[in-house]
């Protein structure tokens, strides 16, 4: 029985053709402190020692990267059946274990001084082990299968 809820199979071109402009904004945002000026807003008369302008770069970054791997990881395979079901259960299982690994890890090592920074990092890891492992069987098995 395949499922019917992963995307269409275009919108996995769509995530990777974003991915990396979005992953490029938001390195240029977090280490080099690039913004868009039109996405300024002032929502706020601004007290005597705050800024009463905000800069929303780093949330369209953010969901961007979100988006883009979104697409990436839950769009439909070209040729979908119960194996390839089986590979993206399996990968999925893994990146929660690996996810679930990380964060005690890096709250063991990081809480306090680049918790909340770690955690930035982290919330990208569920997808990102589940991409680079779906992605490294299948490649796997279509090389095996080319062998035999």
């Amino acid at each position: 029985m395949l499922t019917k809820i992963l995307l269409p199979h275009r919108y996995q071109l769509l995530g990777w053709i974003f991915i990396l402009p979005f992953a490029a904004l938001l390195f240029a945002n977090n280490y080099f402190d690039f913004n868009f000026a039109w996405l300024e807003l002032e929502f706020r008369e601004g007290a005597l020692f705050e800024d009463s302008k905000e800069n929303f770069t780093n949330e369209l970054a953010l969901m961007g990267v979100f988006i883009s791997l979104f697409l990436i990881a839950f769009s439909r395979e070209k040729e979908e059946d119960e194996y390839i079901q089986k590979i993206r259960l399996d990968s999925l299982l893994i990146a929660c274990y690996a996810n679930t690994f990380i964060l005690i890890i890096g709250t063991l090592i990081f809480y306090g001084f680049g918790y909340l920074e770690f955690m930035g990092y982290n919330m990208f890891t569920i997808q990102l082990i589940f991409i680079a492992r779906f992605r490294w069987v299948l490649n796997r098995d279509r090389k095996s299968l080319k062998l035999a």
